[in-house]
Parts: C-alpha cells; sequence; structure tokens
C-alpha cells in the first residue's frame, strides 16, 4: 500500500477541533502513520482567519481520486462550503502519493502549489528529519509568509486516533 503525505488546515470556527476532527475521520479509512506539528500561518490568496496547518503521512488502499473523493467527503463533513480559496472549516490536500506523479482536471500529483508553501513545507520537512520517507523529493523552505508552530507533534498522540 502506498504512503501518502497530506496537507490539512483549518481556519474557520474552532480551528484547533476541527482540525483533530478532520485528521481523526482520515484516520478511520486510512491509518494515520505520522502527524507533524500544529502550525499557525497566515491565509494565503485570500484575506482570512490565521490557519493552523499540519502534515500526515498515511497508509493508502486506494487509488488517488477515491482518495480525494475521501478528503472531499470528510471536508463537507465538517462544514465546508464551495471550493477553491477562502475561509473553511476543515482542508485535506494530497500532497505526494508514493510511486505516482498525475495531472488531470480534477486532481494533481505532486500537489501544484506545495513548492511554493512554507506552511505545508515546513511540516513537511519536519517529517523527514525525524526519518519517514522522502518518496524521492527533496523539500526546503522557500521563506513565504510567516510560520509558527504551536503545538508540538509529541502532544497530538496520534497513534490513538
Amino acid at each position: 500500500m502506498p504512503l501518502v503525505y497530506v496537507g490539512v488546515g483549518s481556519n474557520e470556527g474552532n480551528r484547533l477541533q476541527n482540525l483533530l476532527a478532520g485528521i481523526s475521520l482520515i484516520g478511520r479509512r486510512y491509518p494515520v502513520l505520522a502527524a507533524s506539528s500544529i502550525y499557525l500561518t497566515e491565509a494565503q490568496g485570500f484575506v482570512g482567519r490565521d490557519f493552523l496547518n499540519a502534515v500526515l503521512l498515511i497508509r493508502c488502499d486506494d487509488n488517488p481520486f477515491s482518495l480525494l473523493r475521501h478528503f472531499k467527503d470528510v471536508e463537507r463533513i465538517l462544514g465546508r462550503r464551495g471550493s477553491g480559496y477562502g475561509p473553511r472549516p476543515f482542508d485535506a490536500d494530497i500532497l505526494l502519493y508514493e510511486g505516482l506523479t498525475l495531472r488531470s482536471p480534477d486532481l494533481t500529483v505532486p500537489h501544484p502549489r506545495m513548492w511554493e508553501r512554507d506552511f505545508v513545507l515546513l511540516p513537511l520537512m519536519e517529517l523527514l528529519s525525524l526519518g519517514f520517507p522522502a518518496l524521492s523529493y527533496t523539500v526546503r523552505p522557500v521563506g513565504r509568509g510567516r510560520v509558527i508552530k504551536v503545538i508540538d507533534r509529541r502532544a497530538l498522540r496520534v497513534e490513538r486516533l
């Protein structure tokens, strides 16, 4: 079963509760092998409340389109309306999918904008620094936007989701 890095975030409602609920819902279907610390980051692409962001490493037994559908279902359950840039209670994006490069109208893997976003790159680098696989990619921060670690990953107890 392939490994998949997933970016998650929330900037609407109780951000921490929404983020943890989304991680838990993802974990009910796909084993969450690791989670980064949670980072506070400014909204990008629109004016809005700061986000809480993290990166997960999951094991996936579905194709990437089924995984994307599951993420959309989780987003909807947690109250997301519409798509695109804007405030959202929960957001989940496929960042890297082991052994796969894909470009379709509905999904691009690796995520096409992840290389421009420190709120993705810093938590991903954190997991890589702990020995989790890089899946053949080199990751470096770009120095854009304010990204502050607010909850250390050791406090999350992901293995209990």
